[in-house]
């Protein structure tokens, strides 16, 4: 096994650099980080003819990495150079504004910050996992989500959208006691930025003793929350741990991936859940009234006027 599995999130970039290579495989990745997407088009043989190496000295390479062989190895290395270089570009996530910057110009700057983190989020969305993950939920009794504080209010919000289409969500700040709790027919989500996170990557191993699914929602990076989950979704990852104004995109992008989750578990019984859930809000807010004619309801035809 490779030194660097069970350390800190990786990037596989970041993995190049703690992996101990020798001297001629150290040549052919010192050619690939040189010569990045410019590989794309290469064969094998056309790379280690330019690094003055066998072929089989890259599927060595990619056998050290963790990967199977050189194409998988290659794959994920131009997806990882096509997304990083996507972040040299549009706003910064850490400090999207500096002192002195007008309220308007602030709201403008965090829009455009939020907006580029769904639609980087949205593009690493993976058919399969998303499949994987819907179905986890679907076949769930009850949905327990594992997260810190700061994303409690995030939680919140998914639970309630849940709760009207019949589906339980438990929102849960001590994972470890959690995990051991839950029964086999539930399903867990693990929500965590880093990924790496001890009690959250501990409840993430229980759980799979325990054969109970779940989902892991991480960064980009290599995590260990990622490798032991059942299905694996993607942040969008511009933020630092704690070097930030605030979570401007972290926050927006974790919404986006739960709301992703519900639209896709909604679907799943599109009549049923658009009925319940209609009902169920009528029922609850018909004593609200506005004069704003964008959201106003239409009467019901049940009820007579004077009700």
């Amino acid at each position: 096994m490779p030194h660097w599995k069970g350390a800190l999130a990786m990037l596989l970039t970041d993995r190049i650099q703690a992996t101990a290579f020798s001297a001629g495989e150290q040549t052919a990745v010192d050619y690939i980080m040189e010569q990045k997407e410019n590989i794309r088009n290469m064969t094998v043989k056309e790379i280690a003819g330019a690094c003055y190496c066998a072929p089989s000295t890259l599927i060595r390479v990619a056998h050290k990495l963790g990967f199977e062989g050189w194409n998988a190895l290659k794959e994920s290395f131009l997806e990882e150079m096509e997304y990083l270089a996507c972040q040299d570009c549009g706003q910064d996530a850490n400090v999207p504004f500096e002192a002195g910057e007008t309220p308007v110009g602030i709201g403008e700057t965090i829009a455009a910050l939020q907006s580029e983190s769904i639609e980087d989020t949205c593009s690493m969305l993976d058919a399969l996992q998303l499949h994987k993950a819907t179905v986890i939920l679907k076949n769930a009794r009850i949905i327990y989500l594992l997260t810190l504080a700061p994303n409690r209010e995030l939680a919140g919000m998914f639970q309630a959208e849940m709760l009207r289409i019949g589906r339980t969500v438990v929102i849960a700040d001590q994972p470890l006691y959690t995990a051991l709790i839950m029964d086999p027919q539930d399903c867990a989500i693990i929500l965590s930025y880093s990924g790496e996170t001890d009690s959250m990557v501990e409840a993430g191993q229980l759980l799979n003793e325990r054969k109970i699914p779940f989902i892991a929602i991480s960064n980009i990076g290599d995590t260990s929350l990622s490798r032991l989950a059942q299905a694996s979704l993607k942040m969008c990852t511009r933020e630092k741990l704690y070097s930030k104004i605030g979570s401007f995109s972290s926050a927006v992008s974790a919404f986006y991936l739960l709301y992703v989750l519900y639209a896709c578990l909604f679907e799943r019984d599109y009549e049923r859940n658009f009925a319940r859930k209609v009902e169920i809000s009528r029922q609850v807010e018909r004593v609200r009234t506005t004069t704003t004619s964008l959201i106003q309801e239409e009467p019901d035809p049940e009820e007579s006027p004077d009700q």
